[in-house]
C-alpha cells in the first residue's frame, strides 16, 4: 500500500467516568457485615477510610504502619493473572503516605495484638515484616486480590446490592470531597498522578456539588 490506512483511523472517545460509591448508609451496613469476621472487617474498614487499591491492601506489611506518626506508607501492590500472584510497584511507581485517624489506629493496634497472640498460641514467630492480611499465622503470605474481590461481591450480594470492592475507593474519595478536602490532597491519598487532574476528571460532578454547597455557605454567612 502506498499509504497506511491506520493513519486515518480515529480512536473512539473514552466513556465519561461514572463512579458509583455506596451511600453512607450502605457503607455503614457493609462495614457492620464485614466486622463479623475480624480480619475481613479490618480490610474493608481500611479500604473505606484510606481508598487503597485491593492489591495495595494485600501487599500491606506491619512495618509500613507508623503508629507514632499515625501514617501508613504504600510502597507495593500484589498483582494477579489467573492463579499466579506477584508483588510489584504501585500503579504510579511511587510510594505515598496516608494519614490515619485515631479510631483506625486503635483498631489496627488491637488487630496487631490479635495477630501476635494467634501466632504465639500456634508457636509461630511473628516478624515486623508480616503481612497485615494473611492466611498464615506468621503473616508470611499475602491474600489473592481476586479472592478479596469475590468475597466482597458475595457479601454485598447477601445485602441485596451488586457492588465491587473498587467502589469503596470511590466512597473514600467522594466523602473527602464532600467534607471540603481539596482535590490535590484527595489525589495524594488515592495515588492519582497529574497533580489532581485524574481526580478532578473522575469526580468532577462531586466537586461541583461541593462547590455549590460552599457557595451557599458563604452567602448564608453574609448579613441580610
Amino acid at each position: 500500500l502506498g499509504t497506511n490506512p491506520m493513519d486515518q483511523a480515529v480512536a473512539p472517545s473514552a466513556p465519561p467516568p461514572d463512579p458509583q460509591p455506596p451511600t453512607p448508609a450502605q457503607a455503614a451496613r457493609i462495614s457492620a457485615a464485614a466486622w463479623q469476621d475480624l480480619e475481613w472487617g479490618m480490610l474493608v474498614w481500611l479500604a473505606l477510610v484510606t481508598g487503597m487499591r485491593r492489591g495495595e491492601l494485600c501487599a500491606l506489611r506491619w512495618d509500613r504502619i507508623d503508629f507514632a506518626a499515625g501514617i501508613v506508607v504504600i510502597r507495593a501492590s500484589i498483582a494477579q493473572r489467573g492463579t499466579k500472584t506477584w508483588e510489584k510497584h504501585t500503579k504510579q511507581h511511587q510510594q505515598r503516605r496516608i494519614t490515619l485517624d485515631e479510631q483506625t489506629l486503635r483498631l489496627l493496634r488491637a488487630f496487631l495484638r490479635h495477630c501476635q497472640q494467634r501466632a504465639e498460641a500456634l508457636d509461630f514467630r511473628f516478624p515486623t515484616t508480616a503481612r497485615v492480611f494473611s492466611l498464615d499465622p506468621d503473616g508470611s503470605t499475602w491474600l489473592k486480590p481476586d479472592s478479596v474481590s469475590q468475597r466482597y461481591a458475595k457479601m454485598c450480594a447477601r445485602l441485596g446490592w451488586d457492588m465491587n470492592l473498587h467502589q469503596l475507593r470511590h466512597y473514600s474519595a467522594t466523602e473527602l470531597i464532600a467534607a471540603g478536602v481539596d482535590v490535590r490532597t484527595v489525589a495524594g491519598r488515592l495515588g492519582h498522578g497529574g497533580g489532581g487532574t485524574t481526580t478532578l476528571r473522575v469526580y468532577s460532578a462531586f466537586v461541583s456539588e461541593a462547590d455549590q454547597r460552599a457557595a451557599g455557605s458563604l452567602a448564608g454567612r453574609l448579613p441580610a
